[in-house]
Order: C-alpha cells, then sequence, then structure tokens
C-alpha cells in the first residue's frame, strides 16, 4: 500500500504556485450550461475508492474528507438532474482475464494484481444508485487505463450533441485529468469540479489543480457548478 501511494504522489507545488494561476485566470463569470449540449462526466463513483472497506479508499481518505467529495457528488448528480443534464458515467473495472496482461504499467500492474476495481469494488457507491439509475444517466463502457481513449465515451457525448462537460470523479491526478486532457483535445469544453474529486494527498491534490487550471475551460466549486447548471 505504501509503495502504491507512493506511485500516485504527484511533484508537491506550492499553494502560491495554484493562487498564481488562478489569479492569471481572472476570475471569469460563471459560465451558461445549455442542457441539451452539456454532460456531467463522473469517472469511477465505485466502491473501492469511495467505501470505507474499498481497497484503494485508505489513499483517498483525508482527501475525500478534506474536500467533501461525496456529498459534492452528490449535489452535482442532484443538480444536473433537475437541469435537464444528462449524468454519464464513465467507471474503471477490471476483469481476473485483465492480470494476464503483458503491457501493464506499473500502478496498473499492482491494481490488477491485488484485485482492485472488481466485482464489488467495482460497484457503484450505493449513494448515486438512485441517481446511476435515473431517468436520462447512461454508463459507457469501462475504461481499463485512465483516459477515453480505451471506451466509447466521446462516442456516446457526440452521438447526443454533447459539446460542453462538467467534469468531476476518481481519482483527481489520474482518471480526471486522462479525461480532461482527452476531451479538450477532442473539441469539448471542460468545467472541472475542483472539490467534487479527491487524489491521494494534497500535494498529488495540488498538481492536478494546477493541471486544471492551465488546461481546461474552467475550474468551478461545487457550489459554482449547481449555481451554472440552475441558470
Amino acid at each position: 500500500m505504501k509503495c502504491l501511494k507512493t506511485l500516485l504522489l504527484a511533484v508537491p507545488l506550492s499553494l502560491s504556485a495554484i493562487s498564481a494561476i488562478s489569479a492569471s485566470a481572472g476570475g471569469p463569470a460563471l459560465p451558461v450550461f445549455e442542457p441539451a449540449r452539456t454532460a456531467l462526466v463522473v469517472t469511477d463513483p465505485q466502491n473501492d475508492f469511495l467505501s470505507e472497506k474499498g481497497k484503494l479508499h485508505g489513499l483517498l481518505a483525508e482527501n475525500l474528507k478534506e474536500l467533501g467529495t461525496l456529498e459534492n457528488l452528490e449535489q452535482l448528480m442532484r443538480a444536473a438532474r433537475s437541469a435537464g443534464i444528462p449524468l454519464v458515467v464513465d467507471p474503471l473495472v477490471f476483469v481476473p482475464a485483465d492480470g494476464a496482461r503483458t503491457h501493464a504499467g506499473t500502478l496498473q500492474r499492482q491494481l490488477l494484481d491485488m484485485g482492485a476495481l472488481q466485482g464489488w469494488g467495482a460497484e457503484f457507491h450505493e449513494r448515486y444508485l438512485p441517481y446511476i439509475r435515473g431517468d436520462g444517466a447512461r454508463v459507457v463502457a469501462p475504461h481499463k487505463l485512465y483516459g477515453p481513449e480505451s471506451n466509447d465515451l466521446i462516442y456516446q457525448l457526440r452521438s447526443h450533441g454533447i459539446d460542453t462537460v462538467v467534469l468531476a470523479g476518481l481519482v483527481a491526478n489520474l482518471c480526471v485529468d486522462s479525461h480532461m486532457r482527452a476531451l479538450m483535445e477532442n473539441g469539448f469544453r471542460v468545467y472541472v469540479v475542483k472539490d467534487a474529486v479527491a487524489a491521494t494527498g494534497r500535494d498529488a491534490y495540488q498538481a492536478a489543480l494546477v493541471n486544471f487550471g492551465m488546461i481546461a475551460n474552467g475550474v468551478l466549486s461545487t457550489r459554482e457548478a449547481v449555481a451554472a447548471m440552475a441558470r
């Protein structure tokens, strides 16, 4: 577990660096989200990350608590439903056969060897089931590394006329970051919700924030995202 946490930690960054990036952005007004063209995309809202008995929960527990991630994710889902904005869930799921991969990366190999994100651990946290099973919600094919390049997320979004994404989920500096980059590269507008994510410690979270601020169209708090959805 200690080795896994070391792999997940990003290069330490100071709060002053994050503040400088935020200041340079100029504090733009809240975006306007058109329901027919916007989706709330949530990566990996699964038991292994979010449940106390999950295999990866201990790595994220401090940041989850500090940010209020579980409650914030639910607020986003509730707001999206009220606004008629579809919820799109993009899970990371492994099956036993994935363990035979010969080209698994270092972290991926550790996850496969420990049986993470399989069975119960890959199931959605019960808190979100009423939203995931609700009208308008979509679960895309699982991604197998960090980004959506190996699944049908981008096809699903485009086939439903979506060009704007409100992005949240786990893990901030891995799957969320990778999804942000892929969506931006494919021409979507992307707004990351900075307190509806979590990372494996303060340094990893700060690294993710810097990347969000430099790459995405905007970085919002849950309160700001909910307010923008309600406009």
